[in-house]
């Protein structure tokens, strides 16, 4: 059995798509990939990635549409949805043992985290993940944001020692294709300088982003913890990519546990 990389997608300022990324990447690795997925639910009390799966097994069991839809998924990838576990922030370590030690231990654990630093269970937490993913937008106060928490954990954290953590990295987010492509490089250059890397991804700003799962059978699903993302949404989306590369930086191959 292959180890179990943990995963999550972190910063410090809401709204800026950590939960949306976690779904959107386990749900297309778990149901189209067939990487052996789970998600610890860490932003307590809210626990919304919990709330969601709860709203969306009452949807499939009261719209005859997404149950057919559902029974058609489970023969086709000959599984059922993958755990997401709503742990409170403090017991986050402890559960993250329990998985790691388990015998049918996910490849990759995601972590939906509270969006902030200033606690100290959040760092103990970001101290045991392998990789930590930041999406930020060219948004002045998001960047400064999102850097000085980077920077954090690079220096606190990383250079630390005596933690699992590896590496962070930037996630360009909400990209609006009519700002200059210039722009972008000369962000990553300053990057570079402050030993920051971003991703060669970046995910472009959508409406699609936005949309949950719905009864309405002439809406198709994009994201969803208990269905992949529609093909035909997810071209141009650049989620399959995303999900490419952060597999390839972490170690994980599709169908290596067939």
């Amino acid at each position: 059995m292959n180890d179990t990389i943990v995963v999550a997608f972190s910063n410090q300022k809401g709204g800026v798509g950590k939960s949306t990324f976690t779904v959107l990447l386990a749900s297309y690795l778990y149901y189209v990939k067939g990487v052996n997925v789970a998600i610890l639910d860490c932003d307590s009390p809210q626990h919304s990635l919990n709330t969601e799966r709860k709203r969306e097994l009452s949807d499939v069991e009261n719209s005859p549409h997404l149950s057919e839809m559902a029974g058609e998924l489970t023969a086709k990838c000959g599984r059922q949805p993958y755990a997401i576990v709503p742990v409170k922030l403090e017991e986050a370590v402890d559960y993250m043992k329990l998985y790691l030690e388990s015998e049918d231990r996910p490849r990759i654990l995601f972590l939906d985290l509270p969006g902030t630093m200033n606690n100290i269970h959040v760092v103990r937490v970001i101290s045991n993940c392998d990789y930590v993913f930041c999406p930020m937008a060219a948004d002045k106060y998001e960047i400064e944001s999102t850097i000085g928490y980077c920077n954090y954990i690079r220096e606190q954290i990383i250079t630390g020692g005596q933690n699992n953590l590896k590496e962070v990295y930037i996630l360009w987010n909400k990209i609006d294709a009519r700002e200059r492509t210039e722009l972008y490089h000369e962000y990553d250059d300053f990057l570079e300088l402050l030993n920051i890397e971003p991703l060669k991804t970046s995910i472009p700003s959508s409406v699609r982003f936005k949309k949950s799962l719905s009864v309405n059978p002439q809406k198709l699903v994009f994201r969803s913890t208990l269905f992949p993302p529609d093909k035909s949404l997810l071209r141009g989306s650049n989620i399959e990519q995303l999900a490419d590369e952060i597999t390839s930086i972490i170690g994980v191959k599709y169908g290596e546990e067939d």
